[in-house]
Parts: C-alpha cells; structure tokens; sequence
C-alpha cells in the first residue's frame, strides 16, 4: 500500500466543528488558547484535536494553540482551498464530536486529500506542508513537495488559498506554541482549519465577528475540557478492558489494538501490563502495535528535526535498531496489500551494551521477544511516546 493511499485511509473522517459555541458578549482578551492534543491523567496516550475546536474572535486578536506534547507532530492549517474542499463533508460535522470515532471515509474527503499537501508523502516529510506557508493562490502551492517561497506568516486576512503554521516543534523558541493573529482587515466569516498530518478529523472552526459575540477564556477551558474527557473516554474504556486481559491479542502489549482505539481519533500510547513479571531465563515477548521497545534509554528527543533552514526531518538515529538489536525487515513491496506479521527474537539480554532499540516501522501484530538472564529491574520506553513506559522485573 503506498505512503499517500495509506495516509488517506488512516486519516479519514470529518472536519471537527463544535456546534456548540463558548461565546460571550464584546470584549475581553485580545489572546485565546485553544489546546492542540491533550494528555489524559488516567492513561497515556495522544488525543489528535483543537479543544475546543470552535472560537470567536474579532479582527485584531489572536488565536493561540498551545500544543500538549505526545510524540505526535501537528499543524494548524487552514485558508479557502481548505473550506472549499471541505465543503462536501461539512454536513456530517458533529458526528466525531459525539462519539469520539471515525469509521468510514465520507464523500468528498478523497477529493480533500489528494488536493491539498500532506505531511507525509512517499519520500518522507513533505516539506510544502511541514513547513510554515502562505499561499495567495492555489497556483502559489508548490507541486513538488518543496517549501513555499511565502513561509514568513503575516496576519490570517481569509483570502489567503492556503495558510498553515507548519510543524509546531517540540522545543525551541516557537516550542509547543503557535500564534494565529487574525489581521485588522479580516473579512468576517468562519474559517475551517484542521492538521495536515492528522487529517480533517483533527480541525475546527474560527469564527470572526466585527460585531457578534466573541469567545471568553474560561468557556473554553469548560468546554476544551468536555470535549477531551468525551474523546478520552472511548479510549480509556479499550485500555480498562486490555488491562483486564480483554484483546484481540494475547500477552503483553506495545500499544493497543482493539477496534474501538483503532476508530478513535487518539491513540493509547501505553505498555500492558505496565510492570512484567519474569524468572532468569524467560522469553518475554510484546505483541507491537504502532510502537517499539528500547531499553537504556537515553535523555528524550522527538523523532523530528528541524534544521537551521527550517527543513522538518525524521530523527533516523532513533527510528534504526540500536544496541545490536534486530529492527524489522521492510516489506519487500507496496503492492496494496499489508505486510507478512513478523516474530522477531533479539536473544539474550542483561541488561549492559548501553542503548538497545528495536527502532521503528513494525506493523500491527508483530511480536518480539527478549530473554532476561540476570536478575533485577529493567525499565523501557517508546523512544517515540514520551510518558509510555514499563518494566520488567526479573527473579
């Protein structure tokens, strides 16, 4: 299955809209912040939306998204080919926001995504939609996969065809922040925006009045929050039963693969059990479901980098196997169809040799196993998912 048809397909669904707005009269801060992502406190994992994903504002202010960091790169992306491409799904609106789950692709959204840039193509990053961009015209959007000669953003005026933060980075000066500043000269009107790596699922409204209400602070902290608790929710739910041994898979778990977590628009980063129980000797092995084991895990880095020229790029030394550790054969083609599941043994381990890794790429279902031949407590990590951490303990 190729890179782009695979985007697609894992990318489905509606544009996020709340119907319910958090406005009030006139006024007020001239900067609100809306949440991109959000880190339950029962659980560890990604919840891919703005809350709350609608807002008001006037000419003049500010829209702030303030990123929670899980591994997962956003952006904030939005402008008239956006709207005018979402147009046909527009109607099926709030159907994610009361279930939390996108099941099916809606008519239309095909068309969305082949017309405008995602963040991944088949050669990696697309650097049109990871970097920052504003484009006057489609005509402007480089066909390419290049960044765009625009990517210096003024104020968001709605004429703009295409006009997108880029990839919000992890650290740095712009670290977890991006600052939507609505111009003086705004045209009224409500503009979609949405993540071009997640999809149309993960977006929103902005709504810009001259003279109607405009959103207060903390109304949308009440409603960001019930609008992540709901999607939280459908989540939480998969991880209590996994936790109770309840899976398609059997034995421990890297990630969670039950339907419900695979529907959801969010993901449930964590290691079940999350403390392993083995005698000197024992083959464990982990079902893998989007995530991978490394043990002697060195100090945090995202698996993206941003170059001094603003080039986005994956982190490979994290994505390769390290530590002598056995990584997973590639697919031998792309031909639609999904790779073979692979068991892969990585021997025995005592816990020295420094950083080990079975780096990235695994596809749902795959297992690897590991034989712990000394006692003592090992603790693990996603290299990937800050927060998504185990142990296994050896008698």
């Amino acid at each position: 299955m190729s890179t782009a048809r695979l985007s697609r397909l894992v990318l489905v669904g509606v544009v996020v809209a709340s119907m319910l707005s958090a406005c009030g009269s006139g006024g007020g801060a001239r900067t609100l912040t809306i949440q991109t992502d959000y880190a339950s406190d029962e659980f560890a994992g990604s919840l891919w939306g703005f809350f709350p994903n609608q807002v008001a504002v006037r000419p003049g202010m500010t829209v702030r998204f303030h990123q929670t960091w899980t591994g997962e790169a956003h952006t904030v992306t939005l402008g008239t080919r956006v709207t005018e491409l979402a147009a046909p799904f527009r109607p099926q609106l709030s159907r994610i926001l009361s279930t939390g789950v996108v099941s099916e692709e809606p008519p239309g959204y095909q068309a969305f995504s082949d017309g405008l840039p995602l963040f991944f193509n088949e050669a990696g990053v697309n650097q049109t939609a990871a970097q920052r961009c504003v484009a006057p015209t489609v005509e402007d959007l480089p066909t390419d996969a290049t960044a765009c000669k625009r990517r210096k953003l003024p104020p968001f005026n709605g004429t703009e065809a295409y006009y997108s933060s880029g990839f919000i980075p992890f650290d740095g000066v712009r670290g977890n922040t991006f600052d939507l500043k609505i111009a003086e000269d705004a045209n009224p009107g409500t503009y979609l925006y949405y993540c071009n790596l997640h999809g149309a699922p993960m977006g929103g409204e902005i709504t810009v009045t001259k003279d109607g209400d405009v959103s207060k602070q903390a109304a949308l902290n009440r409603q960001g929050k019930k609008e992540a608790d709901r999607l939280a929710k459908v989540l939480l739910d998969v991880y209590r039963d996994e936790k109770a041994g309840k899976s398609k898979y059997s034995g421990n778990l890297a990630g969670s693969g039950d339907e419900r977590s695979v529907n959801a628009f969010g993901a449930i980063n964590e290691f079940t059990p999350r403390t392993i129980h083995a005698k000197v000797g024992e083959k464990v092995t982990w079902t893998l479901i989007g995530h991978n084991l490394s043990f002697n895990v060195p100090a945090y880095a995202p698996i993206y980098i941003v170059t001094p020229d603003g080039t986005v790029t994956f982190n490979d030394a994290l994505r390769r196997p390290t530590g002598g550790w056995p990584g997973r054969t590639p697919p031998l083609s792309d031909r639609g169809t999904p790779p073979r599941l692979v068991s892969i043994d990585a021997g025995a381990f005592d816990g020295s040799g420094g950083s080990k890794s079975n780096g990235t790429g695994w596809t749902p279902g795959d297992k690897y196993s590991i034989t712990f031949t000394k006692k003592g407590n090992y603790p693990y990590a996603c290299i990937v998912h800050p927060g998504m951490i185990g142990k296994v303990v050896v008698s």
